[in-house]
Order: C-alpha cells, then sequence, then structure tokens
C-alpha cells in the first residue's frame, strides 16, 4: 500500500507488531501535538511496557504535557535518534507532530493508530480502525507480548481510552473497550 508521501506502509497484524516490538531495543515515542489523553496514555503506556521487558525508550512530545497527566507521566530516559526505532502513537498524519515533524516526519518505522484517516505515513502500521483508543491497542499489544502492565502502565492506558471515550460514554465504546 502506499502513503500520500509515495512511500512504503506496511501494513502489520497485532502479532507481526509485538514480533516487530521485541526485536529491537531502542525506541523513540511521538506523541501529536496539542497532546491529549490517548496519545500521552498510549504514548507511555507503551514507554512503560517496552522497560518491563528491557528496552530502552523515550517519550518525545512537541508541546508542554499539562499538569493533569502529572499521575502517569513521568521524565523519560534520553535515546539518541541514531540507531533508535521511531514510533508515532496515535498519529494519523505526519503534520500532527507539530514541531516534531522536520525531524521525525519522514523517518517514522512504526504507528499504532485508531484513526481510519490515518495518512499511512510510517514504514510500518498497526491500525484498528475498530479500537476506541490507541491505547485500548497498545494494551492488547502488551498481553500479546506478554508484558506486566504495572501501576504506571494501568493507568496510562486507563487516561487514553477515557479521554478518547468520553468517560466511556461514547458510541465508540464496546465490549472490548
Amino acid at each position: 500500500m502506499k502513503s500520500k508521501d509515495n512511500t512504503s506502509c506496511r501494513e502489520l497484524t497485532l502479532k507481526q507488531t509485538a514480533r516487530y516490538l521485541k526485536k529491537h531495543d531502542n525506541y523513540i515515542i511521538l506523541t501529536h501535538a496539542s497532546p491529549d489523553g490517548d496519545t500521552l496514555g498510549s504514548a507511555y503506556a507503551l514507554y512503560y511496557g517496552l522497560n518491563e521487558i528491557g528496552k530502552t525508550a523515550c517519550v518525545l512530545c512537541p508541546d508542554v504535557i499539562h499538569k493533569k497527566y502529572d499521575f502517569f507521566v513521568r521524565p523519560t530516559n534520553h535515546v539518541h535518534r541514531e540507531g533508535a526505532t521511531i514510533i508515532a502513537v496515535d498519529i494519523a498524519d505526519k503534520k500532527l507532530l507539530g514541531a516534531l515533524a522536520d525531524e521525525f516526519g519522514d523517518i517514522v518505522d512504526l504507528c499504532i493508530d485508531h484513526h481510519i484517516s490515518n495518512s499511512r505515513f510510517a514504514k510500518n502500521l498497526y491500525l484498528d480502525t475498530n479500537a476506541a483508543a490507541t491505547a485500548e491497542s497498545i494494551y492488547e499489544l502488551l498481553t500479546v507480548m506478554r508484558v506486566n502492565i504495572n501501576d504506571a502502565t494501568a493507568r496510562a492506558i486507563y487516561a487514553g481510552i477515557a479521554t478518547d471515550t468520553g468517560c466511556f460514554k461514547y458510541s465508540n465504546v464496546t465490549a472490548k473497550t
């Protein structure tokens, strides 16, 4: 499948995405500009999950993160860009990277998203348009990877899902959610 930028985008299954994440060791996880609970919850849940299995990761957000997310957001380690695997979460288009777009927009290795409008800008894509939030997909991914869901990871997942479902009131809520 070709993206709008005429680059190849390979769509992955959940299991293929889990194998992909286990294969690499160093990650830079990107959130979108004007961050909401889903992009932050997804990024930090993935960060905590990767740390649980011995991987190195950092989260980069193009904007200031509101204090209301302090219950799960923590400073992350710095990962050098060279040799790092770049992951975008809850980002349908590279333009949503804001201030990070110039540096990372054309080199995203994996995008994990739930938006049907995803422009397929990354080299690899895990897209579940049936998920109420990207954080729901992150939970499934960590489960398939057999990652321990600790308190920090659970708080991040909950924030992402609660944000994108209007605290479980929107029509996108399913039994799976």
